[in-house]
C-alpha cells in the first residue's frame, strides 16, 4: 500500500483541500430521536435575554485541522498553501447550522471547524491575588515549584483565538401561523436567539455541552449570517416583506423579513434600551463585521468594529472638553 507522501501531488491537494472543506451532515428537522439529539432552553427566565426556545446540539463538535498540519514539515507546508488557496476560493469558513422552526425554535449544529488561529497570552507572570511584595518573597526563597507556577506555563495565562470567518446558515421552516402556538416571547426571536448563540460560544466556548465559563478569549473578524429559505416553496405562499413580525397568518415568513431582523438588531444591540440589548453588548466588542445574506448573496454589511472605534474616539473627545451626559 502506498504511503500518504508517495502519492502525486495533485492527489494530495485534493485530500488536503477535502479535509479543509469536510462539513457534518445537515441534521434534518423531525429525524428518528430528534428532540434527544439537543439540549433544550426552557427555562421561563431564558426570555428576558431570548433565549428560550433554543436548542444545542449534543454531538461531539468537529475537529480541526491541526493535527494534520503537525504531521511533519512537507506536510505541514503543503497543508498550509492548500488553506491559503482555499480562502482565495472562500471555502475554510468555521460553519454553524440553525433550524428556525415556526420562527420559534432554533437548533443549533456546528457542521465544520477547519481553521482557527489560537495564541497563548501571557499574565505577566504575576499573581493578581497575592499582593506583588508577598510574590516577590516567594518568588526569593522558594525554589522550582513556585517559579513554575508564577512563570505563565502552568498558571496565569489564557488563550485568545480568532476565527476568519463563522458563517451561520439559518435555515426557514414551518409557518408563521405556528409562531405564537408554543412560544410567548417577542416577535424578534431568530435575532436574539442568533446572539444567545453568539454569546454562548465567546463565554463557554464552542462545546455547547459545556455549562461553566472558559478563559479562551474568543474573536471573529466576519459573521456571515445566511438566511435560506425552504426548496421547492412557491412564491405565493411566502408573506409580504414588510409583513409584521407579530402578524399572525397562514404562510412563510419572507427570507429578507428575517435579514432584516438580523440587521435591525444590532442598532438595538447599541442602544442598549432594555436588559435584552444591555445583555449582549458584549457581542459588539468580539465581531469585527457582520454580513447579511439570503440565499448566500450578500444583502447588508454591518462594520462593528469600525462603528465601535468611532464611538470610543466621540466618547474620548467629548471627555477631553470635561462634558459629561447623564
Amino acid at each position: 500500500m502506498p504511503q500518504f507522501l508517495d502519492l502525486p501531488r495533485e492527489l494530495r491537494d485534493m485530500i488536503y483541500l477535502a479535509v479543509i472543506t469536510a462539513e457534518c451532515p445537515r441534521p434534518t428537522l423531525g429525524d428518528a430521536q430528534w428532540l434527544f439529539r439537543f439540549r433544550r432552553v426552557f427555562e421561563p427566565e431564558s426570555i428576558r435575554w431570548g433565549e428560550y426556545g433554543c436548542a444545542y446540539s449534543q454531538e461531539q463538535r468537529p475537529e480541526t485541522c491541526a493535527n494534520l498540519l503537525q504531521c511533519n514539515r512537507q506536510i505541514h507546508q503543503e497543508l498550509t498553501e492548500a488553506i491559503q488557496f482555499a480562502k482565495t476560493r472562500g471555502c475554510g469558513s468555521v460553519r454553524l447550522d440553525c433550524i428556525a422552526e415556526d420562527e420559534s425554535f432554533h437548533y443549533f449544529t456546528w457542521l465544520s471547524i477547519p481553521l482557527v488561529t489560537t495564541s497563548i497570552n501571557m499574565d505577566g507572570g504575576k499573581s493578581k491575588a497575592i499582593p506583588e511584595w508577598v510574590d516577590r518573597i516567594l518568588e526569593k526563597y522558594l525554589t522550582c515549584p513556585h517559579r513554575l507556577l508564577n512563570s505563565g506555563c502552568l498558571g496565569c495565562r489564557s488563550t485568545s483565538t480568532l476565527i476568519h470567518q463563522l458563517w451561520v446558515d439559518v435555515r426557514l421552516f414551518g409557518d408563521r401561523s405556528g409562531k405564537w402556538s408554543r412560544n410567548s416571547s417577542p416577535p424578534e426571536r431568530t435575532s436574539w436567539a442568533i446572539c444567545a448563540a453568539l454569546k454562548r460560544l465567546f463565554d463557554q466556548g464552542p462545546d455547547f455541552s459545556r455549562m461553566t465559563g472558559t478563559r479562551n478569549t474568543t474573536l471573529v473578524d466576519e459573521l456571515v449570517l445566511n438566511v435560506v429559505a425552504p426548496p421547492n416553496v412557491p412564491e405565493e405562499k411566502y408573506l409580504a416583506e414588510d409583513f409584521p413580525t407579530d402578524g399572525v397568518r397562514d404562510g412563510m415568513v419572507h427570507p429578507r423579513t428575517v435579514a432584516r431582523e438580523l440587521v435591525d438588531v444590532w442598532n438595538k444591540i447599541w442602544s442598549a434600551d432594555d436588559f435584552k440589548s444591555s445583555f449582549y453588548q458584549s457581542l459588539l466588542e468580539r465581531i469585527k463585521r457582520v454580513r447579511v445574506c439570503v440565499n448566500d448573496e450578500t444583502w447588508r454589511i454591518r462594520e462593528l468594529r469600525l462603528e465601535l472605534e468611532r464611538g470610543q474616539a466621540e466618547r474620548r473627545r467629548i471627555a477631553a472638553r470635561g462634558v459629561w451626559y447623564m
